[in-house]
């Protein structure tokens, strides 16, 4: 994908968030991973929804805001020590994800002294946003109130204070998708996936002429600052991100030329059907573990695919959510989480655990799995979770929590 200039201290993060519309099935693919610091605990979280009161605030990872009547029953995938999240799904059948990208405008976040002044982070807004939503153009909305009225901002990292970034985002339902992406505090534009199409982004700015709105005074500030000669079609990626320089390279490159690639392929095969459906989650987890084109990032110590989530929106059967809650995706398998799960006695299903597990064999150097006993285990947990997809009601099968103990235990025989 995009590798995108950093802003100071750490790099970007890489991540790939691609969707795939169905007009035939009435649904979406969906997949993301979360490339974050490789020792950031990462867990997945079931939020049900709840009833508030009229004054009630919502303390996110930096300021608070006010809460609404009724949220939304969500499942988060998360860094642990922020209160918003990398990705998820919502019980109204919309999905989200965040990317770090980076702008001419990128300054505006910072204080006079250098540093991040604390506004809401990305994950923050896209959380609110999940809680929230009834469809993706309502997530969407959501998100733009929020970053208006509150802005975006913040340290991004628990460990460097100095780390900061601007954001993109993709919602989706079962009938459309929306990519988001943001510069500065609260500028933005967005762009509609219709029906039958396709989109991934990564790390970087993607919008062209194609955007459906854009913030009210963005196209006067790239006007007054020369990005943009106010007659021409208004090109939000020519503007914000290369100052309207035209010799500019703004063709897609890197993870996100591949990710394009790989949704091409997708598109130009069969249509998905119900009896398909398989084995499109099966494509997308593969486009997941590309760890040549950097789609799947593994390093011991730098930045990492954290987890990873796959969703098959549709209007004819359960949602269906496939989570690694785990931080090497190349090698943990993809768990199943439908909504009709009854709430585990634990918040995080023992998600942390098992992240935590696979981080230590990680850093003992056993990153490639030999034993073709627990191989072949591991694999039944996503073969067990793949083959529901094919029944209409999920309701009564092992539970997504249940499915995270199983591969501990797994993991607990065989290696730790």
């Amino acid at each position: 994908m995009v590798w995108v200039s950093p802003l100071p201290g750490l790099p970007p993060p890489r991540s790939c968030v691609p969707v795939k519309t169905s007009c035939e099935s009435k649904g979406t693919l969906f997949g993301k991973n979360s490339d974050r610091p490789s020792d950031e605990n990462h867990e997945v979280i079931r939020i049900p929804s709840s009833r508030y009161a009229d004054d009630d605030f919502v303390e996110c990872t930096f300021i608070r805001v006010p809460q609404v009547e009724m949220t939304v029953d969500c499942i988060l995938s998360k860094p642990c020590w922020m209160w918003g999240c990398e990705m998820g799904a919502n019980s109204n059948g919309v999905v989200g994800g965040n990317e770090a990208v980076s702008t001419l405008l990128a300054d505006e976040l910072l204080s006079p002294d250098g540093s991040p002044t604390k506004r809401l982070l990305g994950m923050d807004l896209l959380r609110l946003s999940l809680e929230r939503g009834k469809s993706a153009r309502h997530a969407l909305d959501i998100c733009i109130e929020h970053l208006e009225k509150y802005g975006q901002g913040g340290p991004c990292c628990k460990e460097d204070s100095d780390w900061t970034y601007e954001n993109s985002f993709l919602f989706a339902d079962t009938k459309e998708a929306y990519v988001l992406e943001t510069a500065g505090v609260s500028h933005w534009a967005w762009e509609r996936i219709s029906c039958g199409e396709y989109r991934n982004i990564s790390n970087g700015i993607s919008i062209r002429r194609n955007w459906g709105a854009t913030s009210k005074d963005i196209q006067s500030i790239c006007k007054g600052n020369g990005w943009w000669d106010g007659s021409s079609p208004f090109d939000w990626k020519l503007a914000v991100s290369a100052g309207g320089r035209a010799h500019s390279n703004l063709e897609a490159c890197g993870r996100e030329a591949a990710g394009r690639v790989h949704l091409e392929t997708i598109a130009a095969k069969s249509k998905i059907t119900s009896k398909t459906v398989r084995g499109y989650v099966e494509q997308m987890a593969n486009i997941l573990r590309d760890e040549q084109s950097g789609i799947c990032f593994r390093d011991i110590h730098g930045f990492c695919s954290t987890g990873s989530q796959i969703s098959w929106l549709s209007e004819s059967s359960e949602q269906s959510h496939f989570f690694t809650a785990a931080s090497d995706p190349l090698l943990a398998k993809y768990k199943l989480f439908t909504f009709a799960d009854n709430f585990s006695e634990k918040d995080d299903h023992d998600s942390n655990k098992l992240w935590s597990i696979w981080r230590s064999l990680v850093l003992k150097r056993r990153m490639r799995l030999t034993d073709n006993t627990l191989s072949s285990s591991l694999s039944k947990i996503e073969d067990e979770a793949l083959s529901l997809l094919e029944q209409k009601n999920t309701s009564n099968n092992i539970s997504f929590a249940d499915l995270i103990r199983m591969e501990i235990r797994l993991l607990e025989e065989y290696c730790v």
